[in-house]
This record gives C-alpha cells, structure tokens and sequence, in this order.
C-alpha cells in the first residue's frame, strides 16, 4: 500500500510540473490552412454517380488473357523440355584449357628500362610542372 503512495505522489508531482511548464496546455489557435486549399474546397463541386467514367472497351477480354497466359507457359514449358534434353556436364576441360593457350596470342614484349639519367630527367620536369606559380603581389 505504501508503494502506491509513492508512485501517486510521484504522478502527480510529475503532472504538476507539466501543467506548470504549459506542456498540457491546448493549442491556442488551430493552423491556417494555404489559400489555394480553401478556395479549391469551396469551389469544387461534390461529385455524384454520373460523374463516373463509362467502361474501357479497349480492354482485352478475360479469355484473351487466358489465351495469352496458356501460350505463354506452352513456350516456358517447351523451352524447359529442350534444356533438358541438352545434358550439361564439364567434361575434356583441360584439351579445351591448352586449345586455347595456344590460340592466345603472346603478350607484347617487356621494354628495357631507361637510364638513370633519363629518369631523374623526366622527374626533373614533372617536379618543375608541378610547382605552383608565383603568387601577384
């Protein structure tokens, strides 16, 4: 009994605090809504059965899509009787693997490296256009 005075106490402590803050208070007025809603409200007319749109008739049948779905899994099961009967096994893999080795052309031959002096040459002028032109005063 004396845990429930606690807890009431603590509720009702916490309540206070709210109602104090304004967290509880209602909103004092309600948004305004944009113009363009009110005004398409107001002159819209409310809709009645003889506004509905008359039926398609450009529409395919239900037979013609059952014709269209039979025909479709005819093909699917065609297809699936031709894949079957096709075994698919690796077989002779390492006769194909040096067939086409063999076929493969040879890669282009490996160039010789340049001198010393070459290289420190081309870094020299990569270093030259890489530094930053002077600042205008």
């Amino acid at each position: 009994m004396n845990g429930f005075r606690a807890i009431f106490a603590s509720a009702t402590a916490m309540l206070a605090a709210m109602a104090a803050t304004g967290v509880l208070a209602a909103p004092t007025t309600p948004p305004t809504p944009a113009p363009q809603t009110t005004a398409a409200r107001q002159s819209a007319p409310y809709p009645s059965l003889a506004s509905v749109p008359p039926k398609p008739t450009d529409v395919r049948p239900v037979s013609a899509w059952k014709t269209a779905v039979l025909a479709s899994e005819a093909q699917r099961d065609e297809l699936m009787k031709l894949a079957a009967a096709e075994p698919w096994t690796l077989h002779d893999t390492d006769a194909w693997a040096a067939e086409e080795r063999e076929a493969a052309s040879p890669p282009p031959p490996i160039t010789t490296a340049s001198s010393q002096a070459d290289t420190e040459a081309f870094a020299a002028a990569l270093r030259a256009r890489a530094t930053p032109p002077p600042r205008k005063r």
